[in-house]
């Protein structure tokens, strides 16, 4: 009983007290645990912006580089359909 009483006295005593009445006290600890880990695990996570603008402008300038690629192969296959239907005449 001193438990309940410690957790109900803690900041998250209305989320303890919610999930209590609807789970049962094991579940209660166990979903307030998962919700404070997962607090923490956020506050600790680290800035990945840099990384994933480098990532975007990368993948751009491959996009870029593959469509040109495909632009030009299509232009030289033209050329030379034209050429030997020229030939042929």
């Amino acid at each position: 009983m001193s438990e309940l009483i410690e957790m109900e006295k803690k900041e998250n005593g209305k989320h303890w007290a919610m999930a209590r009445t609807r789970f049962g006290r094991r579940a209660a600890k166990v979903g307030v645990a998962l919700t404070a880990g997962f607090a923490a695990g956020m506050a600790t996570a680290a800035d990945h912006s840099a990384a994933i603008e480098g990532a975007f402008t990368d993948g751009s300038t491959n996009v870029t580089a593959a469509v040109v690629g495909v632009i030009a192969l299509v232009a030289i296959v033209t050329g030379l359909g034209m050429i030997v239907s020229i030939l042929r005449r």
